[in-house]
């Protein structure tokens, strides 16, 4: 596909099931692409996703004038959420050639760790680079490298924000919150989804099928999603952690998973297959 602030948009709505405002600008003869979350008078952040000299990825972050209720949530997090935040910086850090930069009120942070939030945040940014943009040339598509970290740097911050379900007869955004995500039904929550397998990838967590690897393009990205709690048992006001409620699995493994009540455990299923191997 062909990459423009339309394409990139309709990327990021089908992503995250919420509109975006996507605009393009040229900074010193560089074509950046400028997004941000639509959501009725709140105020977010931007993500400036761009490609330098055709050989690095760069992704800034900053939030919008006056957003301060945004920068206080991200302050006053919970551990839970300054876990997943921390989890999702390892995960993008530990890709090669990657470099996370992230600065509150001005100063950049040698080292992100929970002591991090005992301050007072005013303000946030955060900068990710990568050089060489992917690992093979022959892979290069320009369209999925700046869908691709768009994406890493919304689900890094959004990993910070409240995410809640929403009942069917209610629609929009909730008011009172910063910023609450709203999906149908627990297992469409398009955030913790993407949460998940920006943490795991596309990979299946039981045995190991990936389908880029099998089928060539059209397997990209392809996965399903098995939440380890079953949705009957989930409460309204439970809180999923998308890394440790959420697992990756083939459409297979996922059929079994569910082949008694309560389901099988991922390890259960695992030992299964090992078993059958050894006979």
């Amino acid at each position: 596909m062909t990459l423009s602030p339309d394409s990139l948009k309709e990327f990021l709505e089908i992503t995250f099931s919420m509109p975006f405002d996507v605009r393009t600008e040229n900074r010193d003869g560089t074509e950046i692409f400028i997004s941000c979350p639509q959501n009725d008078g709140f105020l977010f952040f931007d993500v400036v996703t761009y490609i330098s000299n055709s050989i690095r990825i760069v992704i800034e972050i900053k939030p919008q004038l006056h957003a301060g209720a945004l920068v206080h949530e991200m302050n006053s997090a919970s551990t839970e959420k300054i876990e997943r935040f921390l989890d999702y910086t390892k995960t993008i850090t530990k890709r090669t050639g990657v470099k996370l930069v992230f600065s509150v009120n001005g100063n950049n942070v040698q080292k992100i760790n929970p002591s991090l939030w005992s301050y007072n945040w005013r303000t946030f940014s955060c900068r990710i680079t990568k050089i060489p943009i992917i690992e093979s040339e022959s892979l290069y598509d320009e369209y999925q490298v700046i869908c691709e970290w768009t994406k890493q740097a919304y689900c890094l911050i959004f990993s910070l924000l409240t995410i809640s379900e929403k009942e069917p007869e209610i629609e929009g955004f909730v008011e009172g919150s910063p910023f609450e995500v709203r999906a149908t039904r627990y297992e469409r929550n398009p955030i913790n989804r993407e949460l998940c397998l920006s943490y795991y990838g596309y990979q299946c967590r039981i045995c190991g099928l990936d389908f880029r690897s099998k089928y060539g393009p059209i397997g990209q990205d392809f996965i399903h999603v098995h939440h380890i709690v079953p949705v009957s048992k989930i409460g309204k006001d439970y809180k999923i952690n998308p890394i440790k409620d959420l697992i990756p699995v083939c459409p297979n493994c996922h059929a079994m998973l569910h082949r008694q009540n309560p389901p099988f455990e991922p390890e259960q299923l695992k030992k299964i297959i090992d078993d059958v191997r050894k006979t």
